[in-house]
């Protein structure tokens, strides 16, 4: 195996027939078959010890009696699911008298597709959590909506990719990418994901592992990377509204663009439940008549529907999914007209950066 860049451990995914090499330290590896990592007496024994920990759900630890192409210790460690499953292996091969280095931080977690399931549900592990800096104390099989998650994505260009790769998603069918992530603390880092649809009793379900790859990288440079993002949400925060990136046809949240309005339940804000009375979406759906501007009412936490000027900018690259971006303002709805401009389109020439 080439070490040149790799601290020794490597991240092997295992949701598909075989397991497949995902990452060689923080090196991308486009989900290569073990046995072009490791050959011979090697090959047979990481997959072993692969497939042990499979079956145990717990970590390994072989230390050989013999040198075996240079290697005399295998350790092993799951990365498992929500759900338990063994999502990956992070396996690390050495010499016997070679301590291993802390891993890179992977974690896993899950995306129910299924039409029947309403809004799209996701469920975090507990180290899925600590990757992303998660200060959310909600029990640890609490679902969380789309706009919980995205919360921690600033780019609106690495939502957008994902969705239109994942709203069709089949059986089988894996994506693999990376973005950036914001932590709840503000801090910036950088995660290599992969992903596979599998068919589960709760109906098509993406499970995903992601990998901490900061170390690739500065904070700088993430900086830079995110500051259109950055720069969007000041100047809405400036006009005096609040923005969101929202399913039209639903009225759920997918991604706050500014901070959340306030008064918002835990589940609206996060876009477990509508965010717009099911009356009220002719005002923020494409080519509706009232779409600009609007008036639309917002589900508030107290129970009751708060009425907000609206209006609604599509935004392309989600697949099927029918996405706008929304301002809301108390202000009466030509007042919230001059607030945020007459554009027809969320992005120049309706393109992501």
């Amino acid at each position: 195996m080439d070490q040149q860049g790799n601290d020794g451990w490597i991240l092997v995914e295992t949701l598909g027939d075989a397991p497949t090499v995902i990452a060689e330290g923080t090196r991308q590896r486009q989900c290569r078959p073990l046995g072009n990592v490791y050959r011979g007496r090697t090959l047979a024994l990481v997959a072993g010890t692969i497939a042990s920990v499979q079956a145990s759900r717990q970590p390994a630890r072989v230390l050989l009696g013999e040198t075996v192409n240079g290697i005399g210790l295998v350790v092993a460690r799951p990365v498992l699911g929500p759900g338990g499953d063994v999502l990956a292996v992070q396996v690390f091969t050495a010499p016997a008298d070679r301590s291993p280095p802390a891993p890179h931080r992977a974690a896993g977690w899950e995306w129910n597709l299924s039409a029947s399931a309403g809004p799209r549900r996701t469920r975090w592990t507990q180290e899925f959590r600590k990757l992303y800096g998660v200060s959310d104390t909600r029990p640890p099989h609490a679902y969380f909506g789309l706009a919980d998650l995205y919360r921690r994505v600033p780019r609106i260009s690495d939502i957008a990719v994902l969705m239109e790769r994942v709203d069709n998603a089949r059986p089988g069918e894996s994506l693999s990418g990376e973005l950036i992530a914001r932590r709840d603390d503000g801090t910036l880092r950088l995660v290599r994901f992969v992903r596979r649809a599998v068919d589960t009793p709760e109906g098509v379900t993406l499970r995903g592992v992601d990998h901490d790859i900061t170390d690739r990288t500065d904070a700088g440079e993430l900086a830079v990377r995110i500051m259109d993002s950055d720069v969007a949400a000041t100047v809405h925060s400036v006009a005096g509204v609040h923005a969101a990136l929202v399913d039209s046809y639903h009225g759920y949240a997918i991604k706050w663009i500014t901070a959340p309005l306030p008064g918002l339940s835990a589940e609206v804000e996060g876009g477990q439940v509508s965010l717009l009375h099911g009356d009220d979406l002719g005002a923020v759906r494409p080519h509706e008549p009232a779409r600009l501007p609007g008036v639309a009412r917002v589900s508030m936490a107290d129970g009751s529907w708060a009425p907000h000027a609206v209006r609604a900018f599509p935004v392309p690259g989600y697949g099927s999914t029918p996405v706008v971006m929304v301002t809301f303002s108390a202000a009466r709805p030509e007042q919230h007209s001059q607030h945020v401009g007459r554009g027809r389109c969320a992005v120049p020439d309706c393109q992501l950066a």
